[in-house]
């Protein structure tokens, strides 16, 4: 969805330099529409024939938007927090389309989830407990996926692999087997056991890895429907990278991720749950700053704008790539080899290193691309950096989705009172407990 005519970048219908000439402070994040929903009926295309749920993963992107756009082409969602059951349930998602999942879901984040009627992964033998407590005190039965960890190698980042043993994430195949075996899930009062669950890691590049995880779960599934568990679904995650050096690299799509599970999804007959996040929103979005200016320190040359890992921590966290480029090009002169880095007070606020560019001109603006996942939602007030504002293109239109934050909305949480006093207590903390250090289940 982004063009360039006459060196201009365009998104959809937009020309981006026309937003800064209109006055709109920079930095800011802007999405397209039309990019996000083609992205979902890949999706669509991929899992037709089967009985499928499609839940977007909104830890990689909460814009209200965004969601509600989703929503509304049948998407369902995947929280990972009692806000963000909230957050769902407020934008209109189905809950039978919802899944909870986390290996520390507290107390506060089950009762959210039970309270909507979501699905829910346990993590751990501990975490089906704390199902089964929540699911009793409110007088209801919680549906259920078991996660597990396969010790699969998806060949990702460590910070983002999550299949393998030395992942905090899931239970392996054995510990599930000892559920069954010392009768722990018979003894579930208020459990069903539907299915299970099972995220490798993000950025998957390929699905062998996906298919692989499959042949350990079908065993599993096997055995405890011999155990009288009305196993029905299989929830495979999501992952998939995205062409983040816009190379045009061939990366696996939802299309190779689907068939090759597709058969052992009818075999078995299973009903199959993704949650993408970064697939979808990822290159629907970009991050859009102005050039301060341009300096060297001896042989380095810097290009410092003025968005930074304040707004776009992934370059910084995880060495990420992010295609940099001006808003508008002009093709005289050779480019500058340089760092694009932030105003930040730390060395490692950049955004990108060794990058080529035209020698840009202070004001000049400056797209970092490929930032819908993980990116407004990683967001910090580093240095005062308040959150920025997020803009939505359909077509010709620009509309502001999120106004950016205000010193006052900072400064309205500030308070001066005894801490034991039940004002002060969070009125959405789970129990008294926190004033006494306990927050955790």
């Amino acid at each position: 969805m982004f063009t360039r005519r006459d060196g201009a970048l365009y998104l959809e219908g937009v020309r981006l330099s026309d937003l800064l000439t209109a006055g709109i402070p920079t930095p800011f994040y802007l999405y397209s529409l039309g990019q996000l929903r083609q992205n979902y009926r890949a999706y669509e295309d991929a899992v037709a024939g089967l009985p499928a749920t499609v839940a977007f993963a909104i830890k990689s992107n909460h814009n209200p938007t965004l969601l509600s756009a989703l929503r509304e082409m049948g998407a369902g969602a995947t929280v990972v927090s009692r806000h963000e059951v909230e957050h769902a349930i407020r934008l209109g998602f189905d809950p039978g389309k919802m899944l909870l999942h986390g290996n520390g879901k507290t107390r506060a984040d089950l009762h959210a989830a039970l309270s909507a009627g979501t699905l829910i992964s346990a993590d751990s033998e501990f975490d089906l407990v704390h199902i089964e407590e929540a699911a009793r005190d409110q007088k209801t039965t919680a549906p259920v996926l078991l996660r597990v960890n396969p010790d699969i190698d998806p060949q990702v980042h460590p910070y983002i692999s999550t299949g393998l043993l030395d992942s905090k994430f899931g239970m392996p195949g054995p510990v599930i087997d000892g559920l069954r075996l010392r009768g722990t899930l018979r003894t579930l009062r208020h459990v069903v056991v539907r299915g299970l669950h099972c995220h490798l890691g993000s950025t998957l590049r390929r699905v062998q890895p996906v298919a692989d995880a499959m042949r350990v779960l079908l065993p599993l599934v096997e055995r405890l429907r011999a155990d009288g568990h009305p196993i029905d679904t299989v929830d495979l995650g999501g992952g998939l990278d995205i062409d983040y050096n816009r190379r045009g690299e061939t990366l696996a799509g939802p299309v190779e991720l689907v068939a090759a599970v597709r058969p052992d999804l009818l075999a078995a007959r299973l009903r199959l749950w993704l949650e993408p996040g970064r697939s979808l929103s990822g290159n629907a979005g970009a991050l859009i700053g102005r050039v301060i200016g341009v300096k060297h320190n001896g042989r380095r040359g810097f290009v410092i704008v003025d968005a930074s890992m304040a707004q776009l921590i992934r370059p910084s966290l995880y060495n990420a790539y992010h295609h940099i480029e001006l808003l508008e090009e002009a093709a005289t002169g050779p480019p500058l080899r340089c760092d694009v880095v932030g105003p930040i007070c730390e060395s490692a606020d950049f955004l990108g290193k060794d990058r080529d560019l035209p020698l840009p001109a202070e004001g000049d603006g400056v797209i970092v691309y490929d930032a819908g996942a993980y990116g407004f939602v990683m967001a910090s007030r580093y240095n005062l950096n308040l959150l920025p504002a997020e803009y939505v293109v359909d077509g010709a239109a620009v509309r502001l989705s999120r106004r950016a934050e205000t010193y006052e909305d900072f400064a309205r949480t500030f308070v001066d009172r005894e801490a034991r006093s039940a004002a002060v207590i969070d009125r959405e903390a789970p129990s008294a407990a926190v004033i006494k250090g306990r927050t955790g289940p």
